[in-house]
């Protein structure tokens, strides 16, 4: 398995090995970007029509550009994460992206997943942004996931400023009401990932807006992401139960994730 992260420049329809782009992209100086995380497992995408789905749209809806590059070429034992992004490219803040530059960055992973993990509500609301397209200005998400470092959980879970239940810093969350697994809806704007559209595949999934102060009420809890898979959550007395344990082996009998 490669030791080391690797980058790439799509140029001229093809891809060119790089580790920097100019200063005066757009995606560096205002986080203006597009981009999509795809498990990597013996050098081979996981789920890659659904993450070249989401990608297209994120990069139509918010750079009005067409995206369906192929993937760079990984070694056969590569097992990773592959981040895909595509930049608005040059120009002043305001400025339609004229030449947006799409970029490849490949980063191994080599620890064991945990069989559940530890999640708490972060204390403050957040703003959802961009209609749920996941884009490269993650410091809201980055800042509540250090905060619950600090404090001793793996995870931070968000709400927005009208008290629903949105997401992971990191992921999307499931979570059970009186026996029904149910989601955060699409009108929160939250992010949609390619492992919550295979939960919500895999058996019946009712999106709702829940409010954040009747966690109380939820059975279990698990959130989901393309590095760990289905990762059940113990958070305050909500412990993981047999339908997240259930899908978390599920995900990883398949081989979905790295």
């Amino acid at each position: 398995m490669s030791a080391t992260a690797r980058g790439w420049l799509h140029r001229d329809g093809g891809w060119i090995p790089a580790d920097s782009l100019p200063l005066t992209d757009r995606g560096l100086r205002y986080g203006m970007a597009v981009f999509e995380t795809i498990g990597i497992r013996e050098g081979k995408a996981l789920l890659p029509e659904t993450h070249s789905r989401l990608l297209a749209a994120s990069a139509k809806a918010l750079l009005g550009a067409e995206m369906h590059p192929t993937l760079p070429t990984l070694d056969p034992d590569d097992r990773g994460v592959l981040r895909i992004y595509m930049t608005a490219g040059d120009g002043g803040p305001a400025d339609p992206p004229q030449a947006p530059r799409i970029f490849a960055l490949f980063e191994p992973v080599a620890v064991e997943l945990p069989e559940q993990q530890t999640a708490r509500l972060h204390p403050e609301a957040v703003f959802p942004f961009a209609h749920g397209a996941k884009t490269a200005n993650y410091w809201m998400q980055c800042a509540a996931q250090a905060s619950a470092r600090r404090a001793g959980f793996d995870h931070a879970l968000l709400f927005d400023h009208e008290g629903h239940l949105l997401s992971a810093a990191m992921g999307n969350v499931f979570f059970t009401l009186k026996g029904e697994l149910c989601t955060p809806a699409p009108s929160l704007a939250l992010r949609p990932g390619a492992m919550r559209a295979w939960v919500m595949a895999e058996q019946p999934v009712r999106e709702v807006e829940f409010p954040a102060r009747r966690m109380e009420e939820i059975g279990e809890i698990f959130l989901t992401n393309s590095r760990l898979g289905v990762m059940p959550l113990q958070c305050g007395k909500i412990v993981p139960g047999p339908v997240g344990c259930a899908l978390r082996d599920g995900c990883r009998r398949e081989k979905i994730i790295p």
